[in-house]
C-alpha cells in the first residue's frame, strides 16, 4: 500500500482479521441446521456436548434436559437467554410461555422467561393431552415454537409486551399469532418435529383424521395452529427443505 507506513499496515491488517473474525462468528452463530424426519438419534449422540456447554442461565427440569437443550441448539441467538422450563399442575393449556412477572419492563437481554408445562390437573386428571406423553421428534418440535415465541418477545419493549398480552383477548389475533409462530419453527428447520407434535396432539383429543378441525378453535376454517398438510405446504415452499422429501 504506497503511502503507508509499517504501524499503519499493522493497523489495517488487525483491523481487517477482527472484521473477518466477526463475521465468521456471526455466520457460525446463524447458520441453520439441517432438518430432520426423526431427531431421536441425533439428540442422544449430541447431549453430552450440549450439555456442556448449556448456559447457567437455563433452569431445565433434568428429565427432558436432552429434549429441551436439543430444541435450543436451533436457536444459537438464545443461547446465553434466562429461560426457565417449569412444570406446573394446572388444566390452562399445554404448554405456555411468559415473560417473568419482575421481567417485563427489563431488557431483552436481561429478561427472564417462563416456559409452562402442563403436568396433571390439580387434582390428578388432566382434560388436555400432555406434553410429557407425545413423542420425542414432538416433544422437540413444540418447544421450538414455544423458543420461537422468545424470539419474537425479545424484539419489544415492556409496552409492546403488555400491548401483546391485551391482544390475546381476540381469537383472530390468536390464530394468526399462533399460525405465524408455526411458520418459523418450520423455517428454523423443526417442521418434521412440528408434524409429530400435531399428530399425537389431534389424535391426543380423540380426533380420527389429523387434517380435522382445530382442536382448539373446532373448525376446520379457523386454523390455530397448522395442521400436518399446511405445515407440509410449507415445508415445500421453503428453500431449505429442498432435496427432501417432506411427505
Amino acid at each position: 500500500m504506497k503511502g503507508i507506513t509499517n504501524p499503519e499496515r499493522k493497523f489495517y491488517f488487525s483491523r481487517t482479521l477482527v472484521v473477518v473474525s466477526a463475521l465468521c462468528v456471526a455466520v457460525i452463530a446463524n447458520a441453520q441446521r439441517k432438518p430432520l424426519k426423526d431427531i431421536s438419534a441425533a439428540m442422544e449422540q449430541e447431549y453430552p456436548q450440549l450439555k456442556e456447554k448449556a448456559s447457567p442461565n437455563l433452569k431445565i427440569p433434568a428429565e427432558f434436559e436432552k429434549q429441551i437443550l436439543y430444541a435450543l441448539s436451533y436457536f444459537p441467538e438464545l443461547q446465553n437467554a434466562k429461560i426457565t422450563f417449569r412444570f406446573k399442575k394446572g388444566g390452562d393449556g399445554i404448554i405456555a410461555t411468559r415473560p417473568s412477572w419482575g421481567g417485563v419492563f427489563r431488557s431483552a437481554a436481561k429478561r427472564r422467561y417462563i416456559v409452562i408445562i402442563n403436568d396433571t390437573a390439580k387434582d390428578g386428571s388432566t382434560r388436555l393431552p400432555l406434553w410429557r406423553n407425545g413423542t420425542v421428534n414432538g416433544q422437540v418440535g413444540i418447544v421450538g415454537h414455544e423458543l420461537c415465541h422468545i424470539l419474537y418477545f425479545n424484539k419489544r419493549n415492556g409496552f409492546g409486551l403488555i400491548g401483546l398480552g391485551i391482544k390475546h383477548i381476540s381469537k383472530k389475533f390468536m390464530d394468526n399469532f399462533e399460525n405465524k409462530t408455526d411458520s418459523v419453527d418450520i423455517e428454523r428447520g423443526l417442521g418434521f418435529q412440528l408434524i409429530d407434535w400435531n399428530i399425537y396432539l389431534r389424535k391426543a383429543f380423540g380426533m380420527k383424521n389429523p387434517e380435522g378441525p382445530d382442536p382448539f378453535t373446532g373448525s376446520i376454517t379457523r386454523e390455530r395452529y397448522m395442521r400436518p398438510s399446511s405445515i407440509r405446504r410449507v415445508m415445500k415452499n421453503s428453500r431449505l427443505y429442498d432435496g427432501i422429501d417432506v411427505e
